[in-house]
């Protein structure tokens, strides 16, 4: 994460979105009430019919051609299993989106959205699709067909989202079909899986309605027409649901039916309803659909706030029962919303009104949404009736969390509607601007903005707000020169800030790892881990200040310490830090420093060759990873244990991994998925994949290289030089690997190298010949180079770890549980039986195989038994 987040406690915090009202969420995911004078379409429904078929349905047709209808009327016939979920405009962002895309499938997998819920306090792990991940792995579970309907996707056009869609699609459960309803195609949001014969298309001409449709039409209202009228109004409307609905309307307000059938010769759709249908309502019916129809989703109470009557339970009944344009969201919560093309008609309509009863009119609505908690409903509302002081007001309260949690689009797409003499003025605004260019690595741009931040607050007056401003300032302030690595401009700020006495908030903890398994990953957190001794008074004060702004102490900077003194390769210093780490952790139920600290005592074991204490690290971190409910956390803990199963050779373990984890060389990289794609390059490499490895890699340096991520590269880079090594390119290889020494000289790397053992050494005794004969230019690096060497070769030293590809280390003296798990295999035992003899998992019993394997020097079980019936080891 940023720097931003790491004093993220102390910025004005996000006002969330939580509805006071649960049934303004419900009305997403309810499925619409079928109207009553439905017609049974049989041809339709047969191309509906089988929907796993096809991994998706997309029904396409322009507004008012039944599409929403058919599909209900679909579903109650066929019996299938569903879940629905409607979107409107304020959907398009993606926090927003899978958030109530999770809870219309909680009626499929009760408890999926409890379980997706912390994903949306990040973008990142959005953007990571993390909460995708979540939703096929639960569903996988169901064991019957479903259909999962999203009605108008049209609505949807942020990219983000309908990339996550894709690749939902992608890994969509065996027993789960997509329905979408759009009045447009997707397009090429979705041609690749159009390609693949994935998808089943309905279109406009299926969904006119035929001859004889028409006929039984007007029979269930209660109309009878002769076969003149039935073809005129199918060659008028060429049977457009929308026109069969007004004719019908019409209807009812006349006394001759044929007199609504000749009026059919009309220039469009508008103009029908303004002269035959709603010209002829009374006035109140008319002014409270011309008032409502700036609202996506109609309730009782809000058409009241909006109209300042108090009819709306009155007219949307009537509305409802007379099938007038309103379609039924939720019976029991009584919402609805207007037909799109109603909708549009009186929206034309009240543009044409004076300006400032359409803004007195969205000012109503804004505040009844803000009222009720929905902050985004409320700003668009605001928004939109050129409310733009108190627009502001509001955007101005979610830009903290927006930017805590990188979902700065939300806000700009905010920002972007302010009129900029609006966005001038603001101190925050500015601040944001500077948090979302730091972000992008524009750093210049970074600090244009907040000087202007700066030059904005000295020109305030009242004191409690400059005071205020003043903290701002200086917290983005510090993100910026964090970035900028500047660490006396740095210690001078906080030393400003902490005179301010304003770095007291009381949250419980901010979690600034959400997602690198090693600390050291993130630049921020790899500089304040350096800190540790090279700063140490500066250390100690974010320390000092971090813990002023939390009431629990999650352990992030005994964290630092332990794997600054890992990465030194001082392992008994780290020891200590990483065990009170862990304890702080487990007490704060913080996953961002349970993870790191579990998996750097499982490095530490794996360094001292004691591979089966490594693999029961992890599974303990397994354990107290059960009651903090983060998935993604132990999906980054499966791909540290196949980075051990590599060294057991478990290639039976790793091969049901990749089977499960949906990587491949060219799915998206993000920091959140990182090391997973790392550790599925190296399992490349073990299976010889040197092509497709070597590719992989390249993507993720280029990834590394942009997000300034120098831990991540230098192992990257060290991977592409052994794996050149490997393919006896030895120029190659050696132009890698001194990029990553020239990183790893500055940051004083170690274990990053001595963590390759064998992988690295014959390397990185070629390259000290090479570097030795270019001169003196390269001494620096030669000595570096040198002293690495001797350390791998010191770490490889009796230690009992098979590395793939090369040989096996020398014969060394099992121990106490090696020799009983020997001793088992000379009697037949299989390991399973093994496992339950000795009360240990069957990943434990395979490390302890593998050990055996290596230290005895064979390959296979067949092997050991020989030679040990034939050598007197156990003796």
């Amino acid at each position: 994460m940023r720097g931003k987040n790491l004093f993220a406690g102390v910025i004005e915090p996000m006002v969330l979105e939580r509805p006071s009202d649960e049934r303004l969420i419900e009305t997403k995911y309810s499925r619409p009430r079928a109207n009553e004078h439905i017609i049974s379409r049989q041809h339709l429904y047969k191309k509906l019919d089988n929907p796993l078929k096809r991994k998706l349905t997309l029904v396409t047709a322009p507004s008012g051609y039944g599409k929403t209808t058919a599909v209900l009327e679909w579903l109650q016939k066929s019996g299938v299993e569903s879940a629905w979920l409607s979107v409107d405009q304020n959907d398009n962002n993606p926090l927003r989106f899978w958030r109530y895309l999770c809870a219309a499938l909680d009626k499929i997998a009760p408890g999926i959205a409890l379980e997706a819920e912390y994903v949306f306090s990040s973008q990142e792990l959005i953007n990571a699709h993390i909460q995708i991940n979540i939703i096929i792995d639960w569903l996988m579970m169901i064991e019957y067909d479903f259909t999962f309907v999203i009605d108008d996707v049209h609505l949807i056009s942020n990219p983000l989202i309908w990339k996550g869609l894709s690749y939902l699609i992608d890994y969509l459960p065996p027993r789960m079909h997509l329905l979408f309803i759009s009045r447009i195609s997707p397009g090429g949001r979705l041609a690749k899986h159009s390609i693949k014969s994935q998808v089943q298309k309905l279109v406009a001409n299926d969904l006119r309605f035929r001859e004889e449709e028409i006929e039984w039409f007007y029979e269930k209202r209660g109309f009878a027409l002769d076969s003149q009228d039935i073809k005129i109004i199918q060659n008028t409307t060429d049977g457009w649901a929308a026109a069969l609905v007004a004719i019908a309307m019409s209807m009812e307000e006349s006394t001759d039916n044929r007199e609504a059938v000749v009026n059919l010769a009309w220039s469009n759709i508008e103009q029908y309803l303004a002269e035959e249908v709603i010209g002829n309502w009374p006035v109140e019916k008319r002014m409270f659909a011309l008032k409502t129809s700036i609202l996506d989703t109609l309730y009782e109470d809000l058409c009241d706030a909006v109209t300042g009557d108090d009819n709306g339970s009155r007219m949307l009944k009537e509305l409802s029962e007379r099938n007038e344009f309103l379609v039924s969201l939720d019976e029991e919560n009584r919402s609805y919303k207007y037909h799109q093309l109603f909708k549009d008609f009186h929206s034309k309509l009240l543009e044409q009104s004076a300006a400032i009863i359409r803004a007195d009119l969205h000012c109503k609505a804004a505040q009844w949404y803000l009222q009720h908690g929905l902050i985004t409903d409320a700003i668009n509302h605001y928004l939109n009736g050129q409310w733009y002081d108190a627009a502001l007001k509001l955007i101005e309260t979610q830009l903290g969390g927006l930017a805590a949690m990188n979902a700065f689009d939300t806000a700009l797409s905010w920002l972007e509607r302010l009129p900029p003499t609006y966005r001038d003025k603001s101190v925050k605004i500015a601040a944001f601007y500077s948090l979302f260019y730091a972000e992008q690595n524009h750093l210049e741009m970074s600090r244009q903005w907040i000087t202007k931040a700066n030059d904005l607050m000295q020109a305030i007056s009242d004191a409690e707000t400059k005071g205020q401003g003043e903290i701002l300032v200086g917290l983005t302030w510090t993100n910026l020169l964090l970035m900028e690595g500047k660490i006396e401009e740095l210690f001078s700020v906080l030393k400003n800030l902490e005179a301010k006495g304003r770095l007291d908030k009381g949250i419980e903890f901010y979690d600034s790892n959400r997602s690198d398994i090693y600390f050291y990953r993130c630049p921020v957190n790899a500089l304040a881990t350096q800190l540790t001794e090279k700063n140490n008074e500066l250390y100690e004060m974010i320390e000092e200040n971090y813990r002023k702004a939390t009431t629990k102490n999650a352990g992030y900077f005994a964290l630092a310490a332990g794997e600054y003194y890992y990465e030194k390769n001082r392992l008994d210093k780290a020891k200590p830090y990483l065990v009170q780490a862990l304890e702080l952790a487990q007490a704060a139920n913080c996953a961002g420093v349970i993870v790191p600290a579990m998996v750097n005592i499982a490095r530490i074991k794996r360094a001292s060759g004691d591979l089966p204490r490594a693999f029961q690290a992890l599974e303990e971190c397994q354990n107290r990873l059960k009651t903090v409910h983060k998935a993604h956390w132990n999906m980054l803990l499966q791909a540290f244990t196949m980075r051990l199963c590599l060294d057991t050779g478990s290639m039976q373990i790793i091969t049901k991994w990749l089977n499960t984890n949906k990587l491949n060389i060219y799915s998206d990289i993000n920091k959140v998925m990182e090391f997973e794609f790392i550790v599925f390059a190296r399992v490349l490499m073990a299976g010889d994949q040197y092509d497709d490895a070597e590719m992989l890699l390249l993507r993720l340096l280029s990834f590394a290289g942009g997000e300034s991520r120098q831990h991540s590269k230098v192992e990257i880079l060290n991977l592409l030089a052994i794996l050149l090594y490997k393919k006896n390119d030895l120029a190659g290889a050696v132009d890698y690997l001194e990029k990553s020494l020239s990183i790893g000289m500055k940051e004083g790397y170690i274990r990053s190298y001595v963590d390759e053992l064998d992988l690295i050494s014959g390397l990185l005794k070629d390259a000290i010949g090479i570097f030795r004969r270019r001169g003196d230019s390269y001494a620096d690096l030669t000595s570096y180079a040198r002293e690495l060497y001797k350390q791998v070769q010191d770490n490889m030293c009796g230690l009992s770890i098979p590395r793939h590809g090369g040989t096996a280390s020398p014969r060394r003296k099992l121990t106490a549980k090696e020799t009983e798990v020997l001793k088992l295999m000379l009697a037949a035992y299989s390991n399973e039986e093994i496992c339950s003899k000795l009360n240990i998992t069957i990943r434990t019993v395979k490390a302890h195989t593998g050990n055996i394997y290596s230290k005895l020097g064979v390959k296979n079980r067949a092997q050991c038994i020989k030679l040990v019936r034939e050598t007197p080891l156990l003796e």
